[in-house]
């Protein structure tokens, strides 16, 4: 079976059953992918809908053609995940964000905690490694990139109907066994610094509706915990 071709599209540039694909999208698809007429192509519109499609007609700067059937929730996680990440050194949000809309997250907030290093990001080029990602992994909803809020400010805000704190103690349930028992129609995965959630942040916790979850024995970075953790709820909803 040749492998899918997925290139993003807007609803705007389908007219009931004729797409009309241009700008980057479409150079991509002539001068890299090599798209010829009559080639099959997967076109996502970011809202969750993919639409397989045959090329009718290539110009030096278009594709058109004509929609042969559309798929709702294209490749959709079936339970949405929110990630709360506490802001990282570096480039080590683009990496979550990467990583995790492959793995389904349906959004991504980052989050100013007693031990945050930065307080800035770059949500244009976030949002652009979301979008490479989509069409890479090939699936339907762009993930929403939040903008940066205090971390207590976000739980206030919170109405997900569970909310796991990654945190590392002996005391913790593993976040298998919380996810089996626990019938969560979506969930909010919160995950600290480099230097982990302060005394205050903990406690102010307990006096919270969360479930505090590990996930092993050994000392995960944050990045590495916000891929595995994102990768383990989505795969234990799988179907």
């Amino acid at each position: 079976m040749p492998e899918k071709r997925h290139f993003l599209i807007s609803y705007k540039n389908i007219i009931k059953n004729i797409f009309n694909l241009e700008g980057s999208e479409a150079h991509h698809a002539i001068n890299v992918t090599r798209v010829t007429k009559g080639d099959n192509i997967y076109l996502i519109d970011k809202t969750g809908f993919s639409y397989k499609a045959i090329v009718d007609i290539i110009t030096d700067s278009s594709i058109k053609g004509t929609i042969l059937e559309s798929n709702e929730n294209y490749n959709e996680s079936l339970i949405k995940i929110h990630l709360g990440i506490a802001l990282l050194k570096g480039s080590k949000l683009d990496l979550i964000v990467e990583k995790c809309t492959e793995l389904g997250v349906h959004s991504i907030t980052p989050l100013i905690t007693d031990h945050s290093i930065k307080n800035k990001i770059n949500p244009k080029r976030l949002l652009k490694k979301a979008e490479v990602s989509i069409k890479q992994c090939g699936r339907g909803f762009l993930p929403k990139i939040n903008n940066i809020i205090n971390l207590e400010n976000w739980f206030d805000s919170l109405d997900t109907s569970l909310n796991i704190i990654l945190h590392q103690s002996n005391n913790t349930e593993s976040l298998i066994s919380i996810l089996i028992n626990n019938n969560a129609q979506d969930i909010s995965l919160i995950i600290g610094p480099e230097g982990g959630f302060s005394k205050k942040e903990l406690m102010d916790f307990d006096n919270r509706k969360v479930k505090f979850a590990n996930l092993g024995p050994r000392r995960l970075k944050a990045e590495t915990a916000a891929i595995i953790s994102t990768g383990l709820v989505d795969q234990f909803f799988f179907k």
